[in-house]
């Protein structure tokens, strides 16, 4: 028994040990429930608008983008373009959709900007300059989910699109997850010490990525053919789940392996000429 708590001590201690730790104590999956669910309720208004705005031969646009992602055929495919097929009385379902989207886009951006400070250990701010940079944030989050998308319907043109593909996802997922979790934590924490955790949640999102496409559309099927259209929607919360708590991990990993002082931590953080100084550690308090 004292040989087990000693090897549970020191697993404890190990960095991994040590992210399952801070993952527990941040409450990591009520938040990625939390997080993925405003997701949901943001990620619905927003594409009911872009089907509403879109020109008149391209209504299909967000059934055809969801059903070119996931690979989706027969049943599933029928369920997504009759979710976002065109209402009637399209410009009151477009201007409510822009309330929903703004209130729960905000809300959103203030659950991750949280989720970011106690990962952090940062005190939360109030007041204009907080609220301004959680706006931004929802901005850059929005413009870079628009830039990657016109990307790829691009690239998609050209021969071998994937050896393109991959690069500028991987770019694309860098910078986001890097300056969004910058400007969410108001500049406190420099960009570069924030690198580690982009670089973790581009890597998992697009690994993640490339599994939903083989798992999807056989759960959309599924779900489909069980539940109708509320089927679509079940898979979609499953799927932003998954994403939430690929965030939510990729934060807790970054911050720990900031105040992390194993050796390769040490080096990298050299490397980036971000190594902890004591001023930082008392930003942290």
């Amino acid at each position: 028994m004292p040989d087990l708590k000693e090897l549970a001590r020191r697993l404890e201690e190990t960095f991994p040990g040590r992210c399952a730790r801070s993952f527990l104590a941040l409450g990591g999956i009520d938040r990625a429930m939390v997080i993925s669910a405003q997701a949901l309720t943001a990620l619905i208004p927003l594409l009911l608008l872009v089907s509403t705005l879109a020109p008149a031969s391209r209504r299909d646009v967000v059934s055809t983008a969801l059903i070119r992602r996931f690979e989706l055929k027969g049943e599933a495919a029928d369920a997504v373009r009759e979710v976002f097929a065109q209402p009637v009385g399209a410009s009151s379902v477009g201007v409510l959709s822009v309330v929903i989207l703004v209130f729960s886009g905000v809300s959103l951006a203030r659950r991750m900007q949280r989720m970011y400070q106690d990962a952090w250990r940062l005190e939360h701010r109030a007041g204009v300059r907080g609220s301004f940079n959680t706006f931004l944030g929802l901005g850059a989050l929005l413009l870079d989910i628009a830039l990657l998308a016109l990307a790829r319907s691009l690239v998609r043109a050209l021969p071998l699109d994937w050896l393109l593909g991959v690069p500028i996802s991987l770019v694309s997922g860098l910078l986001l997850w890097t300056f969004i979790p910058w400007l969410l934590l108001d500049g406190r924490v420099r960009w570069r010490r924030l690198l580690p955790t982009g670089a973790v949640a581009t890597l998992c999102s697009g690994v993640y990525g490339v599994a939903s496409t083989i798992y999807m559309p056989r759960m959309m099927e599924s779900y489909s053919e069980r539940y109708g259209l509320f089927g679509v929607t079940l898979a979609l919360v499953g799927w932003l789940l998954s994403i939430a708590l690929i965030v939510v991990g990729a934060t807790v990993v970054g911050a720990e392996f900031d105040r992390s002082q194993g050796w390769f931590a040490r080096r990298v953080r050299s490397g980036l000429g971000v190594e902890t100084q004591p001023e930082d550690r008392a930003v942290e308090a």
